[in-house]
């Protein structure tokens, strides 16, 4: 880039900064944002270094800070979009985890009452199966078969829902 042409982009950022700037503000009703658009053309086009081969330098900024300001826009309606679709996805989860969390317990009411105790010692509290039995006065292999029964009820009561889901993220 030559000397003469840094000097005309130096005289129009000079003289229609504030016109640049009301101009970007148009598109992005913001004072920082649009200051920001103004800088970047004017950075970028310094940077690139090719004023030379611009017939109208002063028009080519004017048209670079309005596309400049309408990229912006579009870029900050991407991403509000985005945060709206992702409070959409987390109240959409919310109701899903209410309605799977309801049929848990139903199907868990529905286990008969040795069957839910060993059942919720092992899953929800985390006991082994020797301390399941010890705490309930049982033998392992009793915990053994009320844990199948249980599974085995819970899997035909819940066949609409993800089983895995009973351990993951449920609190009961």
């Amino acid at each position: 880039m030559t000397e003469t042409d840094r000097k005309d982009i130096e005289l129009i950022f000079k003289t229609c900064y504030r016109e640049l700037c009301l101009l970007a503000y148009s598109y992005v009703a913001c004072t920082d944002q649009a200051e920001d658009v103004v800088q970047d053309v004017f950075v970028k086009l310094l940077m690139k270094g090719k004023a030379a081969n611009i017939a109208n330098l002063k028009s080519y900024i004017w048209k670079s800070v309005k596309n400049s300001s309408l990229k912006h826009v579009a870029r900050s309606k991407k991403m509000e979009s985005i945060e709206q679709s992702n409070l959409v996805l987390v109240e959409e989860e919310e109701t899903w985890d209410e309605e799977r969390d309801l049929k848990l317990r139903k199907a868990m009411e529905k286990l008969p009452p040795k069957c839910k105790d060993v059942f919720e010692l092992c899953v929800f509290d985390g006991h082994k199966y020797d301390s399941a039995a010890d705490s309930l006065g049982i033998s392992v292999n009793t915990v053994k078969t009320q844990m199948k029964k249980a599974f085995r009820i819970l899997r035909h009561n819940l066949a609409d829902i993800y089983f895995f889901l009973l351990f993951f993220g449920f609190n009961y």
